[in-house]
């Protein structure tokens, strides 16, 4: 499906059951391609027929589907390590299976990557959660290759250099990286602009999101904002792109809970895109 114009600016969207709604949706802010989230109340198989037609006739190009799990809790940092992906032995035979539902349901419609964050991983190769966490990223890779797809770790909760170590360790040829360089902000991870340098040759996708960094000794996550308002510097992000030669989209990603404000922050991401493109003389049409 994916048939994207390179660095075409794109969008998170979440699946409901109406695909029609959801859709129009993303073109009302103009916009032909995105990320399709899959949220872990969506049944895909109620609803596969119907995002089958509608995207077959609607000319949107879906580049990813993203997995989300029921009891993820992104409230403290005490709480991802506990609740998002797989760190926690509790979770992760019905996540395993969740996952390999939404890559079956991507591979129906065409979707040719499935992405997720696994959880925070070790920064020590020694621990036993990095050695349970390789072996259960290999069960997800090869899960998706069955139906020719490549599976995607979303950056953020770990430095770079760990990353890099990580994806050797697996060795797995279709393990990629989804890019979010404002989750190295809010994660305090690392300079987002110089962990894309480091990960370059791994990166298939990008989110474009903003952030600020969390209080030192806040145990909390730093916050999410809207495009531009944020530590992330995106002319550098987007200079970075250019020069590995990057040409996939550029998928905006704002999970503001008000929607009033978030579509306003949407089309402000927009907005300010298509200026830091234009400045860095890239393709501005979208």
């Amino acid at each position: 499906m994916e048939n994207v114009e390179p660095m075409e600016i794109g969008l998170v969207f979440w699946a409901e059951e109406s695909a029609g709604a959801t859709l129009q949706q993303l073109r009302s802010f103009g916009l032909q391609s995105g990320q399709l989230g899959v949220p872990p109340t969506l049944d895909c198989g109620k609803v596969l027929d119907d995002w089958k037609s509608e995207l077959a006739i609607s000319g949107v190009n879906v580049t990813g589907a993203v997995c989300s799990y029921a009891g993820e809790d992104y409230s403290t940092l005490a709480r991802v390590h506990e609740s998002v992906g797989f760190t926690t032995s509790l979770y992760r035979a019905e996540r395993i299976a969740r996952t390999r539902e939404i890559a079956a349901f991507a591979h129906a419609l065409g979707i040719y990557a499935v992405s997720c964050h696994i959880g925070f991983i070790p920064a020590d190769p020694q621990e036993v959660l990095y050695a349970e966490l390789v072996e259960l990223t290999r069960v997800l890779c090869d899960a998706c290759a069955e139906h020719k797809q490549n599976f995607v770790l979303e950056t953020g909760q770990e430095a770079a250099t760990v990353l890099l170590s990580f994806i050797a360790d697996v060795s797995r040829t279709n393990l990629k990286v989804n890019f979010d360089p404002a989750n190295m902000i809010l994660y305090g991870s690392g300079d987002p602009t110089e962990a894309l340098a480091l990960l370059q040759e791994h990166v298939l996708s990008v989110h474009c999101k903003d952030g600020q960094s969390p209080v030192p000794g806040s145990g909390l996550l730093g916050s999410e904002c809207a495009l531009g308002d944020g530590e992330v510097d995106f002319p550098a992000f987007l200079g970075q792109l250019k020069r590995m030669g990057y040409t996939g989209s550029l998928a905006i990603e704002r999970e503001e809970p008000n929607l009033q404000q978030k579509l306003k922050d949407i089309q402000t991401a927009i907005g300010r895109l298509k200026e830091w493109k234009a400045d860095a003389g890239l393709y501005v049409s979208s």
